[in-house]
């Protein structure tokens, strides 16, 4: 009987190599860099269990003995090519991992627009002494779109500030330290009441282009849009029109249509926008904790128990 093989992309250390070996005794662990392209396919064809991100549709079409692949993102659209949807492979990722850092991502950028951060860090360089406008979170409103575990790390922060709180969800249910809860044909009303949009949504089809000029016109010119999401989620050159024309008030952007954001893009240079290069997920340990959800999801795998954080490739997330 063939060992079965774990494949993984990730860069490992020792004591972690040791959890995932402990984690399934009997199986080899054969690591790949994701730049060697003959050993990545030779991988392809003998593994039964894939661990990182980087599958494309031409690995895939090799791997005929796969049976499961463990993403170390949250996000999985990139593996969703036709392929694999269609197949009988699993698909699991490390959804709820990211919750709390984007949680509090998400509070640090609401803060530094309603503190006048931005301006006062200009400020402090220049040895400035002069007052600026600030407001204060209690009694706002935050409409949260996506009511995930990111969503409600955000909602139970927002919360604590005094906010009230709105979300957005496929299947509306009560949900802790949300206020009201609507559908996703409740999103024009959610967006008109809130001061402060949070976009914590998967990107998937119906998603892609969630926010355009006639979502932007629904928050409005005293309204900041939130992205860590994707992207994809929204209609960037809308976005910038809206912010150039003072039709909303800012926003704090963490994810963008093409990234690296260009150097051209004109929100670099928008007083009232607050950019970072994609690390609202980031923490201390991201891989020991991946690895963790991956060596727990092995040992379940391997006594034929349901895996955790289980994909549902046709919906998206």
């Amino acid at each position: 009987m063939a060992v079965p093989t774990i494949v993984t992309t990730v860069a490992l250390t020792d004591p972690l190599r040791r959890r995932i070996r402990e984690a399934a005794p009997g199986f080899d662990l054969v690591e790949v860099r994701r730049d060697d392209a003959d050993a990545l396919k030779a991988a392809a064809a003998e593994a039964e269990v894939w661990f990182g991100p980087h599958l494309t549709p031409e690995l895939f079409a090799l791997a005929r003995r796969l049976r499961w692949i463990q993403t170390t993102y949250a996000g999985v659209e990139r593996l969703l090519f036709p392929e694999l949807v269609a197949s009988d492979v699993v698909l699991t990722n490390v959804r709820g991992m990211h919750a709390d850092t984007i949680g509090d991502h998400v509070m640090m950028g609401i803060l530094a627009l309603a503190r006048n951060l931005p301006r006062l860090v200009l400020q402090q360089a220049a040895a400035r002494w002069l007052t600026v406008p600030v407001a204060e979170l209690a009694g706002d409103t935050l409409g949260i779109v996506g009511l995930g575990a990111i969503g409600q790390a955000v909602a139970r922060r927002a919360q604590a500030f005094g906010m009230r709180v709105l979300g957005v969800r496929r299947n509306p249910q009560p949900t802790p330290h949300v206020d009201e809860v609507l559908g996703p044909d409740g999103l024009e009303q959610v967006l008109t009441r809130s001061r402060w949009v949070v976009l914590a949504c998967p990107l998937t089809p119906q998603t892609h282009g969630l926010i355009g000029p006639r979502e932007l016109a629904w928050i409005g010119p005293e309204g900041y849009l939130i992205n860590i999401g994707r992207g994809a989620l929204v209609d960037e050159p809308a976005l910038v029109k809206a912010l150039q024309e003072g039709r909303l008030a800012g926003a704090v952007l963490d994810v963008f249509a093409e990234e690296p954001l260009p150097e051209s893009s004109p929100l670099w240079r928008m007083p009232n926008v607050l950019i970072t290069p994609h690390i609202a997920g980031q923490q201390r340990d991201y891989t020991g904790r991946a690895v963790e959800i991956f060596a727990d999801n092995l040992d379940r795998y391997r006594r034929g128990l349901p895996l955790r954080n289980v994909v549902d490739k046709r919906a998206g997330y």
